[in-house]
């Protein structure tokens, strides 16, 4: 299936990457024949603390980290899910003004937050990077591109992933969905300000990847809720499942620029360019003459389908004759596949600047992400001791950093919209984040995409955050960044300063300040 045609295939590639991993944190205390999914955490809500400290931003920031867990609540009251975070609060001098608080999780759906975790922003970091090969040993080390100087930080791990589960195996489904999924972290967010006395803290959401559509949704529902947010992060966005519908040819023009980075990088284009202008060159391209191209389906004339594919082989660095042969419409699988070929290498699907091995040679497409390859090990087996012997977090319960259920096949993709009217799988979530802005004008939006990222291309972002409809007025509310990174933007140590900073500097950036 063609990553650009349908919702569920897109996120797919993302999915396949870290597939359903379980892990236990004391297996020792497993009894014979004991499986991992009739352990269940307690109804109870639990919290372990522990002091730290950490040198950031030129001074030595002193913090209590927290691992717990917070109780979720059907309509009636009666306790249904807990969902596990750990939290890092500076310490904060009596008369100082609250501080901000910055709720932060990955997506899938169905991913735990284990990778913003351990690898961007928290006070300690995997130092993972692209020269990084799979199997090298690395150790959690102290974050100086913490962003503890300018917000406490919570990670939030869905229900279904992390420590996170429902207390009856049957009430499962009911958190998988977009809706509902949103709505779990809308309790969680108000459950935590209630029992930490944050309400009146400035208050941010960070989402990745899946995590911006959970943003979208969740910052309309906290806001009916009486929650009002100050600001929201999107990284590697996906907001707009209909520009996936099968049939049309958004998905395949969006990945062209992606595409041109990604040959840029590897040296399979004129370098003259630098690799925003070459971008850009792409970006004309793609809303030009390709989309043109494309719209005239099986009627368009030969001669401008041969004219179009050599523009587009100076772009991307794909043969011509492969690009007539594919009609013009390349999936993210083969040109991972077919840039490299004659290396014998694929590209990551997370990052494209990130390559490996497969044994097929001959394939038409890949079937590996090394980027994936490379990080998964590292920031598993150090979250796993970090919690346990840092954070002092103990427990029998698996902890599953992707769900031990594929979730794409049985999320529900539905979704009921500012209007009213329900949609189907096809969703556009970038309609109540835009709802959310008008709503709160004071709201700012911060957007960062890599030019390296197959999984969720910066172009794609870019359409479906013009489209929004915003009022002249509310548009400035909106900053849009890009960098020379793939789909976790933190993982080159260059761009993980960069972003740290951006990221800074939007948190500084409040009305009040």
């Amino acid at each position: 299936m063609y990553p650009w045609r349908g919702g569920i295939a897109a996120l797919a590639l993302l999915a396949a990457t870290f597939a359903p991993v379980s892990v236990r944190a004391e297996a020792d205390k497993q009894e014979a024949g004991e499986t991992a999914s009739e352990i269940r955490p307690s109804v109870a809500e639990r919290r372990v603390d522990t002091r730290h400290s950490v040198t950031a931003d030129g001074r030595k920031i002193a913090y209590t980290a927290t691992a717990g867990t917070l109780t979720l609540r059907d309509g009636e009251g009666h306790p249904k899910a807990s969902m596990f975070y750990v939290a890092y609060v500076a310490d904060r001098a009596k008369g100082e003004p609250e501080r901000p608080v910055t709720f932060f999780y990955n997506g899938g759906p169905g991913s735990s937050s284990i990778w913003l975790h351990m690898a961007s922003f928290a006070p300690v970091r995997v130092p993972v990077g692209i020269d990084v090969k799979p199997g090298t040993a690395l150790r959690l080390a102290p974050n100086p591109e913490t962003l503890l100087g300018q917000t406490d930080m919570v990670f939030l791990d869905a229900v279904s992933t992390g420590y996170s589960d429902v207390f009856d195996p049957k009430d499962g489904k009911a958190y998988w969905g977009h809706d509902s999924d949103s709505a779990s972290f809308t309790q969680a967010i108000r459950r935590y300000l209630e029992i930490n006395g944050r309400w009146q803290s400035p208050k941010y959401l960070f989402g990745e990847s899946y995590g911006t559509t959970r943003s979208a949704i969740t910052s309309l529902m906290l806001h009916k809720a009486g929650v009002e947010l100050d600001g929201i992060v999107l990284m590697s966005s996906i907001l707009n499942f209909a520009q996936q519908a099968p049939g049309l040819d958004r998905m395949a023009i969006n990945q062209v620029p992606t595409y041109a980075a990604s040959a840029w990088y590897h040296g399979k284009v004129d370098r003259s360019l630098s690799l925003p202008d070459h971008v850009e060159k792409a970006r004309r391209f793609a809303e030009g003459a390709y989309t043109q191209a494309l719209a005239k389906g099986h009627d368009l004339p030969d001669a401008e389908r041969d004219a179009v594919a050599a523009q587009m082989a100076v772009l991307t660095g794909l043969p011509v004759d492969y690009l007539v042969q594919s009609q013009l419409r390349v999936m993210p699988s083969r040109f991972r596949k077919e840039l490299l070929r004659g290396e014998g290498k694929v590209l990551g699907v997370l990052d494209t600047r990130f390559t490996g091995y497969e044994g097929d040679g001959a394939a038409s497409g890949a079937s590996s992400d090394p980027a994936g390859d490379a990080i998964s090990g590292p920031i598993i087996s150090s979250f796993l001791t970090y919690i346990r012997e840092d954070l002092k977090y103990r427990t029998d319960q698996p902890y599953h950093v992707s769900s031990p259920k594929n979730l794409l096949g049985i999320w529900d993709w539905s979704h009921i919209p500012p209007d009213g009217e329900k949609q189907n799988s096809l969703a556009d979530v970038a309609l109540d984040l835009a709802e959310a802005m008008r709503r709160n004008p004071a709201m700012r939006v911060l957007s960062l995409s890599g030019y390296y990222d197959l999984s969720t291309p910066f172009f794609a972002t870019e359409y479906d955050l013009s489209h929004m409809l915003l009022p002249k007025d509310l548009r400035g509310n909106l900053t849009e960044n890009f960098y020379d990174s793939g789909h976790m933007i933190y993982l080159d140590p260059c761009s993980l300063k960069r972003v740290h900073d951006d990221v800074s500097a939007f948190l500084k950036d409040r009305p009040e300040n």
